[in-house]
Formats: C-alpha cells, sequence, structure tokens
C-alpha cells in the first residue's frame, strides 16, 4: 500500500515547512545569508520601519542561530527535525507579530503561503 501525501496531512505541512525553513522558501535570501540579508528581505517585502527592523533584528537572528544549530544536528531524525522547525519558524512568526502591523503579519502570512503553493507547483 503506497501512503499518499496531501496537503491536509500533518507529515506533508511539517515537511513543507522544514523545505521552506531550510532551503529559502519563505525568504529567498534564508538558505544562502545570514541574518542581515534576511533582514533586507523582510524590510523590502513587509515594508519595515527603522523601530521594527531593531525590534526584528534579534528575533532573526535567533532563528537564523537555531536553523543552523538544526541543520547541523546529525543525531535527530528528519521527523524530529521537521517538528523542531516548526517550532522555530512558529516561535519566530509569534515574536515578530509583536512588532508588526495587522496589515504586516498579513503580508508575512500571504508570502509564506504564495511560496509554499510555488513549490508544490500551484
Amino acid at each position: 500500500m503506497i501512503h499518499k501525501i496531501t496537503p491536509s496531512n500533518d507529515t506533508f505541512r511539517f515537511c513543507m515547512l522544514f523545505a521552506g525553513l531550510l532551503f529559502g522558501i519563505f525568504f529567498p535570501a534564508l538558505a544562502q545569508s545570514g541574518p542581515e540579508l534576511q533582514m533586507v528581505e523582510l524590510s523590502k517585502k513587509l515594508q519595515l520601519t527603522d523601530k521594527q527592523k531593531k525590534e526584528l533584528m534579534p528575533i532573526v537572528e535567533e532563528r537564523d542561530k537555531k536553523i543552523k544549530a538544526l541543520e547541523a544536528n546529525t543525531s535527530m531524525g528528519k521527523l524530529q527535525k521537521i517538528r523542531k522547525a516548526s517550532e522555530i519558524q512558529d516561535s519566530f512568526r509569534e515574536q515578530a507579530a509583536k512588532y508588526l502591523s495587522a496589515e504586516q503579519v498579513k503580508k508575512l502570512e500571504a508570502l509564506q503561503a504564495q511560496r509554499r503553493a510555488k513549490l508544490m507547483g500551484h
């Protein structure tokens, strides 16, 4: 029997999130850059103010550090890494939302959804 992975399947969602975090699906610069370039991308897409940039930079740096540590971790299994990546992204989103307007949060969510759809070929 072949197990079908569908968009409503939790494993599929975790896989997509993990792929996004590790390969730059959410932000093109994420997989290839440090926090500074990630902030450039966020700033451009969300039209951040200077104050927001200062507030978000430590959050982006922490996420970057956690993702790099996760990528380097050889003791965790694939599913564990996917779950941990999901936790990291959820934490980032929650922390970032404290400094974003409602409109910016919507833009961030739309951007993430758009990139996930692009990855899936839609």
